[in-house]
């Protein structure tokens, strides 16, 4: 019968604290791992792969000992206090005061040295010249250990020659790069591989042989300086050494535990300094480039256009200006993940019509890498309204295998099995679960999880909402929104309800997440809207989010069937096509 659980892992510090574990981003790339036995470097290709890393790591951490560990993830404007359990399950807690392992957390971060080699640079060759009472003999093409009575240590003198630094491994305790692998999720081991959480043996073997080489050596010197050899400094070098490095540095016969090797920070950019009297490259592409002409490819200008092969190019109408620029403002690079999260707390105010039409419209615009996701605590619909696919997989079955996904192989293929392929709108649909018990699984931790991963593979997630406020999804999708959309259509029970959930959110500490939020007033009939209702809600949801925008009545949504592209008509696309930009003006 396995060991019961109990307490949190961590060391306690002289007064009998208990310390907690403590992860620093200090770079895109990089990030070190401190836990209580040891300190890990983490590198990776991006944010979110390294947040996967270290992710990775405390839960392997808190696998070997069995028992829950709470963390402390420190990013340059945020922190992340965090426990992780055994299982992999990772949840929120209190920040407190308590200690942590390596710095102090409001210490700079400084991001790790790029490899394994001392950075010797700054060192003043000149004290390192032999002083009184010790031996040294610098000779054309050699290099000679000079012993620092202090350290026990030996600097090694670079040659006169090119005056030329060797480089020096350092040796700090307990502390390792991980692999590109991140580490495994099964029982740690002496045999691990290198990206696991354990230490290897065989690279511990190795340090132990080489300073055992570097003993003998510098006891070797001694007993030839004690016999009065004419020729003390040019032998140490030669004395017998297990290690195939001729300037390796010498340690003690029994070093003392080291600490962790002290970091550096990066390099600051500067610029290359110019004269201002010449001219620079910029300077010659400035006065070179041709003004780009923008031709008319629409209406009478655009037929003058094409009829002249372009020999005649008449300035673009307004309107066509005003859709290219519409487009521009779609098309615009994102500097990371976005979610876009679509509420109201009423069935049937068009969210996950709305969740359709905003992924169609930025597929088609913005060329893909686009999810609809349907984070319905019950059975939503969103999945059967998009183009079937062959096979019923949902948000559930994706976060039962979600580690596949958190490996540094996977790929968008990987995706293929769980989303839902649209098509021509070159987006994809997540559907939620059709058995309520499931998908009542997803809480906010595992939104938080699927959240994570997603990321990964696509730039913006429309996130299709349930209809409970108090359900931890529907809260987690809302807080992780970067643009929140809130969708109504122009009934009294559908706005009533956008309008009660505005003042709900605002009760929870919500309220710049509606302060920043976009309404879309959608129409549910034919007929012409009542003007005077119409003021009234554009002026209520006016004062209370960024923007109010209307979209017009669709047949197509009425029947409830799976949406097809070429069927929307043009005044639909259009509206759409207004909304989006204004979505996309607030990420």
């Amino acid at each position: 019968m396995p060991p019961a659980r109990s307490g949190r892992r961590g060391t306690q510090d002289a007064e009998g604290t208990q310390m907690i574990a403590q992860a620093r981003i200090t770079s895109d790339t990089t990030a070190t791992v401190h836990l209580a036995e040891e300190t890990v470097e983490v590198s990776g290709a991006d944010l979110p792969e390294i947040r996967d890393r270290v992710k990775q790591a405390f839960i392997a951490a808190a696998k070997a000992a069995d028992q829950d560990l709470d963390v402390v993830i420190v990013e340059p404007d945020v922190r992340h206090h965090l426990r992780v359990e055994p299982s992999g399950r990772i949840a929120g807690r209190e920040a407190d005061q308590r200690p942590v392992h390596g710095p102090q957390i409001d210490d700079p971060l400084i991001a790790p040295p790029t490899d394994d080699t001392a950075d010797l640079s700054g060192i003043d060759r000149t004290s390192l010249r032999p002083r009184t009472g010790e031996h040294a003999a610098i000779t054309s093409g050699e290099h000679v250990a000079i012993g620092s009575p202090a350290t026990g240590e030996h600097p090694v003198i670079g040659s006169p020659a090119t005056g030329q630094l060797p480089t020096v491994r350092p040796h700090g305790g307990r502390r390792r790069r991980a692999a590109a692998m991140p580490p495994s999720t099964g029982p740690a081991s002496a045999e691990s591989p290198a990206g696991s959480l354990s230490s290897t043996p065989s690279t511990h073997s190795a340090q132990s042989a080489q300073s055992a080489a570097s003993a003998h050596s510098a006891q070797s010197a001694a007993s030839a300086a004690s016999a009065g050899s004419p020729a003390i400094a040019s032998s140490a070098p030669s004395a017998p050494s297990a290690s195939p490095a001729p300037f390796a540095p010498v340690a003690p016969a029994a070093p003392a535990e080291q600490p962790a090797t002290s970091k550096r920070p990066l390099p600051a950019r500067t610029a290359p300094e110019t004269d201002s009297s010449r001219p620079t490259l910029k300077d010659l592409q400035s006065s070179t480039a041709k003004p780009a002409r923008v031709k008319a490819t629409r209406g009478v200008p655009g037929f003058i256009t094409r009829l002249t092969r372009g020999a005649i190019s008449p300035r673009p109408t307004r309107r066509e200006r005003n859709e290219t620029e519409r487009l521009e403002r779609i098309r615009r690079p994102l500097d990371g993940p976005r979610n876009i999260a679509v509420v109201n707390l009423k069935g049937g105010a068009h969210k996950t019509t709305a969740s359709l039409m905003i992924a169609a419209t930025l597929g088609v615009t913005r060329g893909g890498n686009v999810l609809a996701w349907d984070n319905n605590e019950t059975r939503g619909t969103l999945g059967w309204r998009g183009i079937p696919t062959d096979h019923p997989r949902t948000a559930v079955d994706l976060l039962h295998d979600i580690d596949r996904l958190r490996s540094p192989e996977a790929s968008n293929a990987d995706l293929d099995p769980y989303v839902r392929p649209q098509g021509g709108m070159r987006f994809d649909i997540l559907a939620s679960d059709e058995d309520p018990g499931s998908a009542a699984s997803i809480d906010a931790a595992a939104f938080g999880e699927l959240n994570d991963a997603l990321s990964r593979f696509y730039r913006i997630k429309v996130i299709d909402t349930g209809n409970n406020v108090r359900a931890s999804n529907w809260l987690a999708a809302v807080k992780s929104a970067d643009q929140l959309i809130i969708v109504s259509t122009v009934r009294e029970d559908t706005f009533n309800a956008a309008a009660w959930m505005i003042d709900e959110l605002r009760a929870t500490g919500l309220a710049e997440q509606v302060d920043h939020a976009v309404t879309i007033l959608s129409h549910s009939s034919k007929g012409k809207l009542d003007s005077t209702l119409r003021d009234r809600l554009r002026a209520h949801f006016g004062a209370h989010t960024r923007a109010v925008t209307e979209v017009p009545y669709e047949h197509q949504f009425v029947d409830g069937s799976h949406l097809e592209w070429e069927r929307v008509s043009q005044k639909t696309k259009e509206a759409w096509l207004d909304a989006t930009a204004l979505i996309i003006d607030g990420l």
